[in-house]
């Protein structure tokens, strides 16, 4: 009698579990928080420097603090997902990103807006978290397409940011698109709380690293921080050198420490497991070039003047509906490319994605000036983005442990928000360098230069994607037990030879 009615309560329990459809659409709904954020701002440039009349590297800032915080975000959401319940952390974090957006909603100042994008940086946690429910939840064939999907929704959140961005300024003004990102995290926090199951971890004894987690922010920031204020004070400055000789610093102790402490917040071994060291270097030279580079000189010649030679001249609101429209496009190839995945291989998909990003600059450099080419060119440049981003999760997950995929998707999130950070401040600075101080316009020179830099980063992304293995090794952690055994093994150092 005891097994017919076991067999009753796992059919029961099967049948209350949601579906693919259901838990896939929470996860995006989550994860199009955290893209909307970032891409909502870049069609409000332009506008943010003639509001506050401030130049393209001081307005720069309300991307480059929510990547800064983004960056750090992903790695600690990631780690505390897998240690203490990926859903828990998960709500917390889409609460915290509500409260930024209602920061720079009622801030009234640039400095208010970015404090409040800082705090929203939090949701840089959230890809990595919903890469691993998605692992957690659905069925082994169905994760490929469902994580090509989630990882692709950056697309959707590009389409609605740059869509509900241009009405918003244009109809009302850049408080409303604040307004709106705040609704979307408690829509998304309630879909998270009501379709993701409950979380069934493993009680951990082990310590949370505290330390881990207060030196790197501290040394990306440092870093990001140099870059940001170079155009100002140069690169040979002393304020320039002392941020990178502090920021190298602390990312070196940083190091030391992780390589020790029980419990790192990032797991610094996985990466002598070439194939995650490879996705990691091509994700961080993508980021620098054609996923975090392209944005901002795209929406200034899609929004400057027509008399300008390159401008084409769209109003803040048809610059958003072009760029939802060619995102949607884009979107659609996202389910097409985690079937590919699934049959040919996630590095052949990858690799794919980065190259027609990389096609698409020069078509644009080419053709400046002719809106049927530029608008060609951006629907190509989001199908290769729909394609890199629902690829990159499927080739770190081929060669991690699902135990262990918040962790490293966080660590993979830190290393494309640290990239698109220092896109952002070296776009700016030569965007900046070719600025009329007058009309705050930037002139061709200064566009093509800021494509040319997307292009070399972009080409060197698709070098490296390409030594990616078809069938890597997996990385295996350490358990508890063999990181006291290694630690017990090592030399000891003699107590008189400290003094």
């Amino acid at each position: 009698m005891s097994a017919p009615m076991g067999r009753q309560a796992a059919t029961l329990q099967k049948l209350k579990s949601p579906g693919f459809i259901a838990i896939v659409a929470a996860l995006i709904l989550a994860e199009i928080v955290s893209a909307f954020e970032l891409s909502m701002m870049y069609v409000t440039l332009p506008t943010l420097i003639n509001e506050f009349k401030v130049d393209a590297n001081t307005v720069a800032w309300v991307v480059t603090a929510y990547l800064l915080v983004s960056a750090s975000a992903g790695v600690m959401g990631g780690r505390f997902g897998d240690m203490y319940g990926r859903r828990k952390v998960l709500l917390i974090v889409l609460a915290i990103a509500g409260l930024g957006s209602l920061i720079s909603l009622v801030g009234g100042s640039l400095g208010m807006i970015i404090l409040g994008r800082a705090i929203q940086g939090t949701a840089g946690a959230v890809m990595g978290l919903a890469f691993g429910l998605a692992r957690e939840h659905l069925a082994a064939k169905r994760v490929p397409v469902g994580v090509s999907m989630i990882g692709a929704s950056a697309l959707i959140a590009g389409a609605g940011g740059a869509l509900i961005a241009g009405f918003m300024i244009d109809a009302y003004s850049w408080h409303g698109i604040f307004a709106f990102a705040a609704v979307l995290a408690l829509l998304a926090a309630i879909a998270v709380f009501f379709v993701i199951p409950r979380d069934n971890v493993v009680p951990t004894r082990e310590k949370p690293d505290y330390l881990g987690s207060l030196l790197l922010p501290i040394a990306v920031s440092a870093i990001l921080l140099a870059l940001s204020f170079s155009s100002r004070t140069g690169f040979a400055s002393a304020q320039f050198l002392g941020l990178i000789v502090l920021g190298l610093g602390v990312i070196a102790l940083w190091i030391w420490w992780e390589l020790r402490v029980q419990s790192p917040i990032v797991n610094l071994r996985m990466f002598k497991n070439r194939q995650i060291a490879l996705v990691m270097t091509a994700t961080l030279l993508a980021a620098i070039g054609p996923i975090g580079g392209l944005a901002v000189p795209t929406q200034m010649v899609l929004q400057y003047p027509t008399g300008l030679g390159f401008g084409l001249g769209f109003t803040a609101a048809s610059a958003g509906i072009l760029s939802g429209v060619t995102a949607l496009l884009g979107y659609l190839f996202s389910p097409l490319g985690g079937r590919l995945a699934y049959r040919y291989g996630a590095r052949s998909v990858f690799i794919g994605g980065l190259l027609l990003m990389t096609l698409v600059i020069p078509v644009i450099l080419l053709t400046l000036g002719n809106s049927m080419m530029f608008i060609v060119a951006l629907a190509l440049n989001g199908i290769g983005i729909s394609l890199t981003y629902g690829a990159l999760p499927n080739v770190l997950i081929e060669a991690i442990p699902e135990t262990h995929t918040s962790e490293t998707a966080g660590a993979n999130t830190m290393v494309r928000n640290v990239g698109q950070s220092t896109a952002t401040a070296i776009g700016a600075y030569i965007l900046a360098s070719h600025q009329n101080p007058v009309t705050t316009l930037v002139d061709q020179t200064g566009i093509s230069a800021a494509f040319i830099f997307v292009l070399v980063f972009a080409v060197l992304s698709v070098a490296v994607a390409l030594l990616l293995k078809r069938d890597p090794a997996r990385w295996v952690p350490e358990t508890s037990q063999e990181r006291a055994a290694r630690r017990s093994s090592s030399p000891k150092v003699p107590a008189g030879a400290a003094q």
